[in-house]
């Protein structure tokens, strides 16, 4: 899926929540804290709102930030039930050698 696809599809979860609540777009740009236009291009996903904004949509919605962006099927992965370990880093190369590399 293509970003421009990818933020297509979560402008439409976006009005769709927005549905769900019976608001207008000035409703819920009012009650999340942006501007109508702003609010109203995100949904139309003519622009790409960062995180604190999406959350901020998310919150306003009264839906997970989760529900908005998961646009793809498949199996899940519970990062957070993971035992993982940090990669062990090696030495950084240093411009030289990155040089002598290219030779």
């Amino acid at each position: 899926m293509s970003p421009a696809a990818f933020r297509r599809r979560v402008a439409a979860r976006i009005q769709r929540a927005r549905w769900r609540l019976g608001w207008t777009q000035a409703d819920a740009a009012f009650r999340i804290g942006l501007t109508f236009r702003y609010f109203a291009e995100v949904e139309r996903a003519r622009r790409n709102p960062t995180l604190d904004v999406l959350y901020a949509i998310a919150h306003g919605l009264k839906v997970r930030v989760a529900d908005l962006v998961d646009v793809e099927p498949g199996p899940r992965v519970d990062l957070d039930s993971l035992k993982l370990e940090p990669p062990k880093t090696g030495r950084k190369p240093t411009r030289s050698a990155t040089r002598s590399a290219r030779k």
